[in-house]
């Protein structure tokens, strides 16, 4: 939550999937996306002063690890979403993005 944007964008750019998710001791808190950081920009924040908490997404979309690949797919698609935080019993596991599903072929 108090992690600074330089940290974010260093933990977006290593995970390539465009997202981190944003934790408080193991609990998921939030997500930001590449176009959080884009639009924190354009508002001209501070660099300096923005932390995670401070333009993450509160509540974001998320899916069980066990749920197929194509119900990830319609809530992403329902949402105009290309990053969903994947869940094991409400715990964090991940980010799978629409590319990944697209490249395995399912759509």
């Amino acid at each position: 939550l108090s992690t600074p944007i330089k940290d974010v964008i260093i933990a977006i750019s290593r995970g390539r999937v465009g997202a981190v998710a944003v934790m408080d001791k193991n609990n998921l808190k939030g997500i930001i996306t590449d176009g959080d950081i884009r639009r924190m920009l354009e508002r001209g924040s501070n660099l300096l002063k923005t932390r995670a908490s401070d333009i993450m997404g509160s509540n974001p979309k998320t899916i069980e690890a066990s749920e197929l690949a194509v119900a990830g797919f319609q809530v992403m698609e329902s949402n105009s979403i290309t990053q969903l935080i994947v869940v094991k019993n409400g715990k964090y596991r991940g980010i799978v993005h629409l590319h990944d599903i697209l490249k395995e072929g399912i759509f």
